[in-house]
């Protein structure tokens, strides 16, 4: 009889960090009634199959990013051993209001990181989602999904899809593929996206803060930036 014996072994992570947890509900609503407001369209910068995309005002939220952004400091620190506090700029918000057949294609973003919070999402879509998954294994209609690598490769996870409830956000480095599928309901779904860039100890990319990142770069590097 074949001597049983215990084994020790770990397993490397791999991957990027992305994280998804629910933003408070007073933030969200802050979000959506802005958002509703909004007629400066921001659809020219996007690469998203959208009839309306809006720019907000991400100096209005600088606590509430603050607190949201600790909390991923907080996960990368444990997904990568990382004992280095980084402090992020917003320099880049909008709000997408997504209607039937209107998708997202693979693409990523500049900067750092970027997030996506989801402020509004009908009943029906759930719906149409759910009905898909019962005879379907693949990401339902409403899907966001992240991926990387070579989707043939055997023996790995490449890919990672979730039906958005509202209230969630997702944050993730900005080079992460990801996609947006598109849905059949009559319906709008109303998410906000931004983007990310690690700061100097500054604070968000309003026109003050542009400045003061200039005076803070050349505080640490003075030579560079002698004529």
């Amino acid at each position: 009889m074949k001597e049983k014996r215990e084994i020790q072994y770990r397993t490397l992570r791999w991957g990027p960090c992305v994280i998804h947890f629910k933003v408070p509900d007073k933030f969200k609503q802050e979000l959506l009634a802005e958002a509703e407001k909004s007629t400066e369209s921001y659809g020219h910068r996007l690469a998203g199959h959208l009839s309306k995309e809006v720019k907000l005002d991400s100096n209005k939220y600088k606590h509430d990013f603050n607190d949201l952004f600790a909390v991923y400091n907080h996960a990368l620190g444990n997904w990568i051993s990382q004992t280095k506090e980084l402090r992020y700029i917003v320099s880049d918000l909008w709000c997408n209001f997504q209607r039937a057949n209107e998708f997202n294609p693979p693409h990523n973003h500049g900067g750092l990181l970027s997030f996506v919070i989801y402020l509004k999402v009908p009943k029906d879509i759930k719906e149409e989602c759910l009905k898909h998954q019962e005879t379907k294994s693949s990401a339902g209609p409403g899907s966001i999904a992240f991926f990387m690598g070579d989707s043939e490769k055997k023996n790995s996870i490449t890919n990672n899809s979730f039906f958005p409830e509202e209230g969630d956000i997702f944050i993730f480095p900005a080079w992460l593929k990801h996609w947006v599928y598109p849905y059949r309901s009559d319906a709008v779904r109303v998410s906000v996206s931004g983007n990310i860039v690690d700061s100097l100890g500054l604070d968000f990319m309003s026109p003050d803060g542009i400045q003061a990142a200039i005076k803070d770069i050349e505080k640490q590097n003075p030579k560079k930036n002698k004529k």
